[in-house]
């Protein structure tokens, strides 16, 4: 059966990622979807996330507006750099990482996990 999920129903998760803003609109509770996570994310203006990897889901994120983001990827910590409109992709197991590059201006975002249906099940591990 088809649900609309209303995000103005929603009360942000502020615990999965310290700091930051988590708004989950499909996931297995909210709609029983099963094999795929997505979410409204605000970065706050000058934070950074800690260096951590799912090893239950593969991750995507779309830039949505604000400021560019710093990215940094693998165990050399690669960097990558997106702005609105980018897509970044980061397989399942691959240390990351994202920083917002302003201080005054949030970083909006939707993401996913595909393989999973809520992001507490992509398996989030913290390696610092």
């Amino acid at each position: 059966m088809a649900v609309v999920v209303r995000n103005a129903n929603q009360d942000p998760d502020l615990v999965y990622e310290p700091g930051f803003e988590m708004h989950y609109g499909l996931t297995e509770e909210t709609c029983g979807v099963k094999s795929v996570t997505l979410y409204r994310t605000i970065f706050p203006p000058a934070k950074k996330s800690r260096p951590h990897y799912h090893a239950n889901g593969d991750l995507i994120w779309y830039h949505l507006s604000g400021p560019k983001a710093l990215w940094y990827i693998g165990e050399e910590r690669r960097t990558f750099e997106t702005v609105p409109g980018d897509f970044i992709s980061i397989p399942r197991g691959e240390i990351h990482s994202t920083v917002n590059t302003s201080d005054t201006e949030p970083i909006h975002g939707v993401g996913g996990y595909g393989g999973c249906g809520g992001p507490y099940q992509s398996g989030k591990v913290f390696v610092d």
